[in-house]
């Protein structure tokens, strides 16, 4: 096939003159049954050559066979194509990006056109491409993309490139993506496992179980299903560490057992705020905090020593512990507004868990 190979040559050498025309051979190539196998294996042989491509053009020429490749056997080559993939997205050319991006859309497609089912192999190799993704948009994050509400609003930047790249692969459909979402990997129903007031809507799988019980269950009770509903489909994992092997988990714990003395004491006297929305409201994200504390320290554990950990469970982990954390300080804050008998107690409550805040979320 020598339009193949004379393009290659082309693009290393620099010439672009002969790019759009050398593209459109190839598309018909790849649209041949007699040439299309040899189209695909010439573009592998020549994935090495990619790298001493200068011109931006050439480069997107390349990627477009890549492309037209990726839709015929991406399937078959995952791994080949998710780890150029991962190199080139990172590229400092914005118009590269947005050629692997669409690289990548074909890629998704030849792993889900056809009814069979993927492998535990290829669900691995899946797996560690978002895993892979995941930590370069951590390296790539800037705390000034906070101010941006949606992903369009974003300057073209590697980070937004990055969001752009795991949003088509956790949601294809999906245009309007948050920035800096550590939700990402995560169905939309997981809020509602440690959520106080969840969507309550019959599709969601928490949601049409607590209907069954919310008027029968005080809050303990419904944040125990919670517990048990969001770990039914995970598999037992009996090699981990109880609770009180961390020394760490045992901090948190002791200042969650402050809060709930506090508490007795409180409700032994008759204080008003024991009884109010925002009590109820601390007292819910304490049992969520003393919980997913232990959750993340068991997350790093599995990260740190075995095959079996999961940074998109962790970054959402990360997620629900400031959520959490965020909403236990409004609560002691308008608490102690109200001048109750317990407010000294209250305000060291409040100084603790500052004093803890930044190794909890850096677990």
């Amino acid at each position: 096939m020598r339009t193949l190979d004379e393009l290659i040559e082309k693009l290393k050498k620099g010439e672009s003159g002969e790019v759009d025309r050398a593209k459109e051979n190839i598309k018909k190539a790849f649209n041949s049954e007699k040439e299309k196998k040899e189209a695909f294996k010439k573009i592998l042989e020549s994935l090495d050559d990619y790298r001493y491509i200068e011109r931006e053009k050439n480069k997107i020429a390349f990627i477009y066979g890549l492309k037209l490749a990726a839709k015929e056997r991406g399937r078959e080559y995952f791994p080949l194509f998710t780890s150029f993939i991962i190199k080139n997205i990172q590229s400092d050319s914005g118009n590269v990006r947005k050629a692997v991006l669409g690289l990548v859309d074909s890629l998704i497609f030849s792993l889900f056109e056809d009814s069979k089912e993927l492998s535990e192999e290829e669900k691995k190799a899946f797996t560690e491409f978002i895993d892979e993704i995941l930590i370069l948009l951590e390296l790539h994050y800037n705390p000034e993309f906070e101010k941006y509400e949606n992903l369009d609003d974003l300057p073209a930047c590697k980070y937004k490139s990055l969001e752009m790249l795991l949003s088509r692969i956790m949601s294809p459909e999906k245009k309007d993506v948050k920035i800096y979402d550590k939700k990402a990997g995560m169905p939309k129903w997981m809020d509602c496992t440690w959520k106080r007031v969840p969507c309550m809507e019959d599709k969601c799988p928490i949601c049409s179980r607590l209907k069954e019980i919310d008027e029968v269950s005080d809050i303990f009770d419904r944040g125990e299903l919670l517990i048990e509903v969001a770990d039914e489909a995970e598999e037992a994992r009996d090699e981990l560490p109880g609770p009180e092997e961390f020394p760490f988990y045992k901090e948190v714990r002791s200042w969650m057992e402050g809060v709930i003395l506090t508490a007795e004491e409180s409700k032994e006297t008759g204080d008003f705020w024991i009884f109010t929305e925002e009590a109820t409201e601390l007292f819910w994200y304490v049992n969520v905090l003393s919980a997913k504390v232990y959750r993340q320290l068991c997350n790093k554990y599995l990260l740190e020593n075995s095959e079996d950990g999961n940074i998109v469970d962790y970054r959402y982990t990360e997620y629900v512990l400031s959520e959490s954390i965020k909403r236990i300080k409004i609560a002691i804050k308008e608490i102690i507004l109200a001048e109750p008998t317990q407010k000294h107690k209250l305000n060291l409550t409040y100084m603790r868990l500052e004093s803890l805040e930044e190794k909890i979320l850096n677990i």
